[in-house]
């Protein structure tokens, strides 16, 4: 039986992954700059103060590190304020959740201001008993301790307590920590490592009913 629902939310609750594939590129185009082939593939593995200074030093820009990380800052609260959308059957499913009584809380790497924006934009964010950051919590996904935060909150047993993930990293780190894991499918994510290790796999949002039945069948 689900109690309690800790979910992701980029490329989980929200169609948010691409964002995060193109924020230096629309960077650099909105001071007048086009970027090079695979700079999203160099940012990747950066803080935001390493690709600052990349991008500082490849591209000769004028502007300190610190004006491009507010730079790329800004193109994501733009994102998060005025285009992102929620994923198909979110909505419904977090309304599904709470009508069976099911405490919900979120549990996200991506900073409070830009969710709280993206939730409020997709009408997502009154779901939610509690929003948790790695960034505010000092932990990354590759530890449970920020799902074991939210289990907190909730007052859910592990055993309850499913967690809902697209990316594979963090939802093995659940699935080890022994939470009951629900994969949700994402393009930026890789399906069939995912398929590995979740409870059950989501194609998507949209069959509440399906997931409802098979979460109270697996113990």
């Amino acid at each position: 039986m689900i109690r309690g629902a800790i979910f992701d939310a980029d490329g989980t609750l929200l169609d948010s992954m691409k964002i995060w594939d193109t924020v230096g590129v629309r960077y650099l185009a909105s001071i007048g700059v086009a970027a090079r082939p695979g700079l999203r593939s160099i940012l990747f593995p950066m803080t935001m103060e390493e690709g600052s200074i990349y991008m500082k030093e490849a591209y000769g820009l004028e502007q300190s590190p610190r004006e491009i990380a507010e730079g790329i800052n800004g193109t994501l609260l733009d994102f998060y304020c005025c285009e992102v959308r929620a994923k198909p059957g979110a909505k419904e499913f977090l309304e599904e959740l709470r009508r069976r009584g099911v405490r919900i809380t979120l549990a996200t790497n991506t900073d409070r201001v830009l969710i709280k924006e993206g939730l409020s934009r997709t009408g997502l964010l009154s779901f939610l008993d509690e929003i948790y950051t790695c960034g505010e919590l000092g932990i990354g996904k590759d530890q449970p301790g920020i799902f074991s935060r939210a289990r907190d909150r909730m007052g859910t047993r592990t055993e309850d307590t499913w967690v809902f993930e697209d990316a594979v990293h963090c939802a093995q780190t659940a699935f080890l920590a022994g939470y009951k894991v629900a994969g949700v499918a994402d393009a930026y994510s890789d399906q069939e490592e995912l398929k590995k290790v979740c409870h059950v796999y989501l194609p998507d949002l949209t069959d509440f009913n399906t997931f409802y039945e098979r979460s109270n069948e697996i113990k």
